[in-house]
């Protein structure tokens, strides 16, 4: 080998060595360089912030009370539902949990954080919430005369709790008149209310209250006796309860066999939900009904039951799932506005599935207790349901095909009741093509 072209051999060396070694290196070097500036940068931040609360405040202020505060606003930044329990916090909480498990019987109601106050997403229908007369969105001002501002979930729930006969006093503010009430929960024990089927203007409704267990049986017997080729409206309103596999099972009911959705996180195993071949009991138009208290299970079973009808896009799904699943893709359209024997569409321009109503809360998602070495937690959503199009229900819903506005009723004055959702629902599912909403 002469000389040059030794030398030549060692520097080309050299340069793939500084290409796929050294450079690599450095280039990594950099990425965690910036990722330690990107943390200590708003780090800094915080502690100008505190410093100068501290040194300029109108009075004197203790550093403990600022720091919790700043670690609930991180948690509540998150979600509604996330939240921070403190050291000092910690024997009450683990307290409440035991009693949770034992004798305390639950209200029948789920609750979120707005503004720093506990809110109603919905009362389970049958629970002694839904007696009291508590509705989706009201905000709890006072619990036995007390103020809620500030506290978390759960000391709003261990203030709720009590053994059967006990009676709690809520001041909620809600929209409408009388804006605020006052109401009594009586603590004792219930069953969710059941599904039902009633006939509004001609068409079928079946309310779906919760997707308590047994639901999915329970809406199997509803259907039998009808014709499975006839619309129906499925209403989910104020549907926040229940687990997401008895939401899986009922939705089975209407979708062909196939992929349902996974609830999936970085910290959980991903859990995958599939409606099996025989299961469905139902074949034609669905219209279903939501609102804000529309929450968690039912919101996975809305968006199971729309995209495995109607079918994500096929580039939603990657070629992997659909080699493993023929049921990932696009759903066939060559009959997609074929008129029925009356000349009605029997499709909305080529769906089988409508969403009618207002968004829905946006909390499919599934939580842990994780300890702190400070001794305090964090109780933090870990996992979350994604929908056939790999879309997340939280913390954004469903966002509607027909959108409701809910108008407040003024209770002081004697009205004949009107449900302009329902209403809604029904004049979508005669009219076989909706209309937008004026």
């Amino acid at each position: 080998m002469t000389r040059n072209r030794a030398f030549g051999v060692a520097a080309s060396a050299a340069l793939l060595l500084a290409l796929f070694v050294v450079l690599p290196g450095v280039g990594a070097d950099e990425k965690e360089k910036e990722k330690r500036e990107g943390l200590y940068r708003p780090l800094g931040l915080f502690t100008e912030v505190l410093s100068l609360v501290r040194a300029n405040y109108v009075e004197p202020v203790e550093t403990k009370p600022l720091l919790a505060g700043a670690f609930a606003g991180m948690t509540e930044a998150m979600d509604p539902f996330s939240e921070y329990i403190p050291p000092d916090r910690m024997a009450a909480f683990t307290a409440f949990q035991a009693s949770k498990q034992k004798e305390l019987p639950e209200l029948g109601l789920v609750l979120a954080k707005r503004f720093g106050y506990p809110v109603v997403v919905a009362p389970v229908a049958g629970s002694p919430a839904a007696a009291a007369g508590l509705k989706s969105d009201d905000l709890i001002e006072k619990i036995d005369g007390l103020h809620a501002h500030g506290l978390a979930l759960w000391e709003v729930e261990a203030k709720l709790a009590g053994k059967p006969g006990r009676r709690v006093s809520l001041l909620v503010v809600r929209d409408g008149k009388p804006r605020r009430r006052t109401l009594e929960i009586v603590a004792g024990s219930w069953t969710p209310r059941a599904p039902s089927a009633s006939r509004v203007e001609g068409e079928t409704v079946v309310a779906i209250p919760s997707f308590a267990p047994g639901t999915a049986r329970e809406v199997a017997a509803i259907l039998a006796p009808f014709d499975r080729t006839k619309p129906l409206v499925l209403d989910l309103r104020e549907n926040a309860w229940g687990s997401y596999d008895e939401a899986a099972r009922t939705a089975a009911l209407f979708v062909p066999a196939g992929p349902l959705g996974e609830l999936s996180g970085r910290k959980v195993e991903t859990k995958l939900f599939r409606s099996e071949p025989g299961e469905r009991v139902h074949d034609s138009r669905l219209v279903l009904l939501v609102d804000s208290g529309t929450a968690g299970p039912a919101e996975f079973f809305a968006a199971a039951v729309k995209e495995a009808i109607d079918r994500p896009p096929a580039k939603t799904a990657s070629k992997e799932k659909k080699a493993a699943d023929p049921g990932f893709g696009p759903a066939p359209d060559d009959e997609a506005d074929a008129p029925d024997e009356n000349g009605k569409s029997l499709t909305w321009n080529g769906k089988m599935v409508r969403l009618v109503g207002e968004p829905s809360m946006g909390m499919a998602f599934t939580q842990q207790v994780v300890k702190m070495q400070s001794g305090g937690a964090l109780q933090v959503s870990v996992g979350k349901i994604r929908t056939l199009s790999g879309r997340a229900l939280s913390p954004k819903g469903l966002s509607p095909d027909d959108r409701v506005y809910h108008v407040p009723p003024d209770e002081s004055v004697n009205q004949s009741p009107v449900d302009p959702f329902l209403e809604r629902a029904v004049k979508v599912l005669a009219e076989g093509r909706p209309k937008a909403v004026a």
